[in-house]
């Protein structure tokens, strides 16, 4: 058995679709279910059945899954124990953090703590939010800035809340948009569901397709040219930077359509007195108000 298949079981049986773990793994699949059919053989057991209402685990699976859940939390648990051992208390702090939070507020939040801990230094690993959230729940970054909501085991802190946009070279009416030609960029899956979701709502269609670019940088260049409209979640700070037209996203009942993003930490990590101190810090600097436990 592969690490990788002991994650299979514990998130397959936490959700039993095939696809929506595929792409939570990044597997395609097919590879999916052959590792499954893989497992089968080694243990000579069948782990699920497929039932008209989707998979169904088998004694023997669910049994192989608990397995798997214990075995996943051990693994970390002992990654991140022996990392302790092995970096001490000279290390850097690890933040994973979103691209546009990087661009917008963390530079200015390490350089004041460094104001004060100066001998204190960070490394930035910059990923989509689901991703990052990923590493801070199996021990590869300290904390985590991330956009959008998620689940498991972290504390979490809001640490703000960004309203979107229709972003436009000129000026639009929102009802304008499903005539326009579409950027998209890619992002993290939350907030292709905020922003999908708000276009069903306030359209009743499905969200069009359109020029796919690698960031939102781009997309918003491509806008300044004049190539068509992109939807984005943008700070107060960022308004204006490209001198173009910002129509705020409102859903049908008038309701604002907003993102907000979390200082989260893993709840199981044991910490050295370096990280507490940090995260004393971004608790009172960024307030107390929205911390919350998530998952168990």
């Amino acid at each position: 058995m592969k690490d990788t298949d002991w994650e299979i079981l514990y998130e397959l049986h936490r959700n039993p679709n095939l696809t929506k773990v595929a792409n939570l793994l990044y597997l395609t699949q097919p590879s999916l279910t052959k590792r499954l059919h893989v497992m089968e053989n080694e243990f000579n057991v069948r782990i699920v059945n497929r039932t008209p209402k989707g998979l169904e685990f088998t004694e023997e699976g669910t049994y192989l899954a608990e397995q798997a859940e214990k075995y996943m939390k051990f693994l970390q648990e002992t990654k991140s124990g022996l990392r302790l051992f092995k970096e001490g208390e000279k290390r850097p702090i690890i933040i994973g953090s979103s691209y546009t939070y990087s661009k917008y507020a963390l530079t200015d939040l390490m350089l004041k703590y460094k104001e004060k801990n100066p001998r204190m230094e960070f490394e930035v690993v910059n990923d989509q939010s689901n991703i990052l959230f990923r590493k801070v729940l199996d021990g590869s970054v300290d904390v985590g800035f991330v956009q959008g909501d998620y689940e498991g085991p972290v504390w979490q802190l809001c640490v703000g809340k960004n309203q979107g946009y229709a972003v436009t070279k000129d000026p639009v009416c929102l009802d304008d948009l499903p005539s326009m030609p579409r950027l998209n960029y890619k992002t993290n899956d939350r907030t292709k569901e905020l922003l999908s979701g708000w276009w069903e709502n306030y359209y009743g269609t499905e969200e069009p397709s359109g020029m796919v670019v690698g960031y939102v940088d781009v997309a918003l260049q491509l806008v300044e040219k004049g190539l068509g409209y992109t939807c984005c979640f943008l700070p107060e700070s960022a308004k204006n930077r490209e001198s173009l037209f910002l129509t705020p996203l409102v859903r049908r009942d008038g309701t604002p359509v907003v993102r907000s993003t979390w200082f989260v930490y893993s709840k199981n990590k044991r910490r050295p007195p370096a990280l507490e101190q940090f995260i004393r810090y971004v608790q009172e600097e960024l307030g107390e108000t929205g911390k919350r436990g998530s998952g168990s």
